[in-house]
């Protein structure tokens, strides 16, 4: 099981300096808008590899302008105790983060992503299925590093390498065999990117049709040419294949000023396991239940790979959920093995876990009874 056992906060949003110790792994958190409810959520967050729930720049985390900011938590994971921290103090006049793992210093690409890993919701995914596919991927992508913690170190390394080899193809378009190099680096790093997203949406689907959950199944389909290719091909032939696909559309892509084919162009749809209805034409509601249920699932499965489920940070889950799927939902909660978070401005829609998770509430910045 994975505990938060104690959050400390210094100089972050809305906090000039909150020291917490939740009284048990299911915890109900509400108050007013804008009282830190959010807040206290990205920070647990930003203790992950990334930019947090809010993907803001680090200049706008700190308390009223602050300049240092500051994150530690204490967890405890199978009997285990784990100090992790991280923050921003300056550096030759430049804002850096830093991380701490047991008071220890670590490398971002040497990030705690493989002994913690979290998993969120926020109001914001609410509009993930009308608006564009970089946020789906990015949704996808935290689900692929609870599992494959080295996912980032891919991404990253991708990234580099198609930004490199689009300014070569602008600038020196004749270099072919440094050219040649940086699209054999991006097919090595897309096949490895393809694959671990393949992988989890696979085990997704198949905890679709095997739970027990009262909460709605669903599943996920991947829209990508390089994942449709690994399942026919192995590995070493698929990057053969996008090394060559890549060296005859330079002369494209060099118009466009971007590869038109990538990991960086995939996509995904989700589709309610019972009913068939897919997101992208689903009410609000539905497209927020079929999010939750992959979350459900996900969590299922990181516990199955890394021993521990993720943390679940879920900001205003209920909203737009009917009465039926917010029973389900609450119901489902009390089984799981990690620290939860629920957030709301009221209490009364969690009146169910009275008595089975510690509520708590928050003003200005300050727990209050």
């Amino acid at each position: 099981m994975l505990r938060l056992c104690k959050l400390t906060l210094t100089q972050f949003r809305n906090y000039q300096r909150l020291v917490w110790e939740p009284e048990g792994a299911l915890v109900v958190l509400t108050g007013e808008n804008g009282s830190g409810k959010t807040n206290l959520l990205e920070a647990i967050s930003l203790l992950t590899a990334g930019r947090g729930l809010r993907r803001a720049p680090l200049t706008q985390l700190g308390h009223h302008h602050a300049t240092e900011w500051g994150i530690a938590a204490r967890l405890e994971l199978t009997h285990e105790i784990i100090d992790l921290a991280t923050g921003v103090a300056p550096h030759n006049d430049t804002v850096r983060r830093v991380h701490f793992l047991n008071g220890k210093p670590i490398k971002q690409k040497d990030s705690a992503e493989d002994v913690f890993s979290a998993v969120w919701i926020t109001p914001q995914m609410d509009r993930l299925f009308s608006e564009s596919a970089s946020g789906r991927r990015r949704f996808l992508d935290r689900l692929v590093m609870g599992t494959t913690p080295y996912h980032a170190k891919e991404l990253l390394a991708y990234d580099r390498a198609m930004a490199q080899r689009n300014k070569l193809l602008q600038t020196r378009r004749t270099e072919h065999v440094w050219l040649a190099g940086l699209e054999a680096s991006m097919a090595r790093h897309a096949v490895a990117i393809s694959a671990a997203r393949n992988e989890v949406a696979q085990h997704l689907c198949h905890a679709a049709h095997t739970t027990h959950s009262e909460f709605p199944a669903t599943l996920m389909h991947l829209e990508c040419p390089i994942g449709a290719e690994l399942e026919r091909k192995p590995a070493l032939e698929v990057e053969d294949w996008l090394k060559e696909t890549l060296a005859a559309n330079r002369m494209i892509d060099r118009e466009k000023g971007r590869a038109c084919m990538g990991t960086h162009r995939s996509d995904f749809t989700l589709t309610d396991c019972k009913t068939g209805l897919m997101a992208a034409t689903a009410s609000t509601g539905q497209q927020k239940a079929m999010l939750l249920g992959i979350i459900l699932a996900h969590a299922t499965l990181v516990a199955e790979y890394r021993g521990a489920p993720p943390m679940l940070l879920l900001d205003e889950p209920l909203v737009h959920l009917d009465q039926k799927k917010r029973h389900a939902l609450l119901e489902h909660l009390q089984n799981i093995e990690t620290t939860t978070i629920l957030t709301g401005t009221d209490p009364a829609p969690f009146e169910a876990l009275a008595g089975k998770a510690h509520f708590t509430s928050l003003k200005n910045g300050h727990f209050v009874p």
